[in-house]
């Protein structure tokens, strides 16, 4: 991995890209310079190359340090990793021909404009790809196999990707997609529902495999613990943990129970990156903690980061949703009263996930006493996993 130096003098973030599928497809990673002094493009490159699964989605690095970009251009290209480069790059001869040297060596040149900055030439020298920022003009007629950012209502998103062709979107319209199910709460996300079923009936699914797909789904964990700790379970002692709730379910009953909700389960695919953006997020809290921590505390930080914005979902107040389970008095302190042994993992991680918040991450680090090397392992760690996390490669949580 990286140096400590290199990892200890930039700050990291990212922004998930999604695809027509509504799926992960890329994760923008910013990349700021704390200590320009301190770090090698060289060393950042090889390390995120060696490291980063062919399974992982595609990984855009977003230098925010000209001289650093400069650095990496230079630097051999990595698998599955594009450059971002900023348009003006693109019209002074100088730095053109750095953007031109690099496409040639193999890089991957994403270039960042305004779509007005084009003036209808979307396409780019070589095999270089765009992210075009939308404005007030807006979409044109073919986005085939470019990126896009800018857009704000599920309407557009749905031009740019299902008509335009798009090849993703950066960031999410989350806002306007939960506005128009505002008259209700969400129902269970019905993938997640399928998966959980066929899991069941392989007669080599283990708790822990199950717990990872169960988990998939805010709205689905929330309602497992609600229905253990119901009246019709009579329980002597209230269950706190997911993966107990699933024991004392049982795969039977739990497969009974899910083809009961089935039926009412959403169907709006529009969802699903709401709801994966609140599992990248409580992976993120989850890998914060430190190396050798159990499953037990991992599964409550996860679970914890996992319902700190049920509200949005259920259209209720979180204290007021919170409270009807027997959690952790930690859990209530850091979901409500923002302090706590957990309030430092979820604040960095809202941090490093949280659009334009780059320049926060290391006064937050610093705050909680977390390391920016050590913020930085646990995010890179988090991305690398984030397509196949659920599978069934590892007993372990991830």
């Amino acid at each position: 991995m990286l140096s400590h130096t290199v990892l200890d003098s930039i700050a990291l973030g990212y922004e998930p890209v999604w695809n027509r599928a509504r799926e992960l497809a890329a994760v923008r990673l910013g990349v700021r310079a704390v200590h320009p002094e301190s770090v090698d493009a060289h060393h950042l490159m090889q390390a995120l190359g060696d490291d980063w699964p062919e399974s992982a989605p595609v990984l855009i690095l977003g230098v925010e340090n000209p001289r650093l970009l400069q650095q990496a251009m230079a630097c051999a290209p990595v698998h599955n990793t594009w450059l971002e480069v900023p348009g003006v790059w693109f019209e002074a001869p100088e730095t053109l021909a750095r953007v031109q040297a690099a496409a040639r060596s193999g890089h991957q040149i994403l270039r960042r404009t305004d779509l007005a900055a084009l003036q209808g030439r979307i396409g780019g020298p070589g095999e270089v790809r765009n992210l075009l920022r939308l404005g007030a003009q807006g979409m044109p007629a073919g986005l085939l196999g470019q990126l896009v950012e800018g857009v704000t209502t599920q309407t557009l998103a749905r031009e740019c990707l299902d008509r335009a062709g798009a090849w993703g979107l950066l960031d999410w319209p989350e806002d306007d997609v939960l506005n128009a199910h505002r008259h209700q709460p969400l129902n269970y996300d019905a993938g997640v529902i399928r998966q959980v079923l066929r899991a069941i009936e392989d007669e080599d699914c283990s708790i822990e495999h199950l717990e990872r797909l169960v988990r998939q789904d805010p709205v689905l964990v929330y309602r497992i613990l609600m229905l253990v700790n119901s009246a019709a379970y009579g329980l002597r002692h209230e269950i706190a943990s997911l993966r107990h709730a699933l024991m004392m379910l049982g795969f039977r009953e739990l497969g009974r129970w899910l083809v009961d909700q089935l039926p009412s389960s959403e169907p709006d695919r529009d969802l699903h990156p709401v709801r994966y953006a609140m599992v990248m997020r409580a992976r993120l809290a989850q890998h914060l903690l430190a190396s050798g921590s159990d499953d037990a505390l991992r599964g409550e930080v996860y679970t914890t980061a996992l319902l700190a914005r049920l509200d949005r979902l259920l259209h209720q107040p979180l204290a007021d949703l919170l409270h009807r389970l027997p959690l952790a008095g930690r859990v209530y302190d850091a979901l409500l009263r923002h302090d706590g042994p957990y309030h430092p993992l979820l604040d960095v991680a809202r941090a490093m996930g949280e659009r334009g918040q780059l320049h926060s991450v290391p006064a937050v680090c610093q705050r909680h006493d977390i390391s920016l090397e050590h913020a930085n392992r646990a995010l890179i760690r988090m991305l690398a996993t984030s397509r196949d996390h659920a599978s069934k490669r590892s007993e372990r949580m991830t």
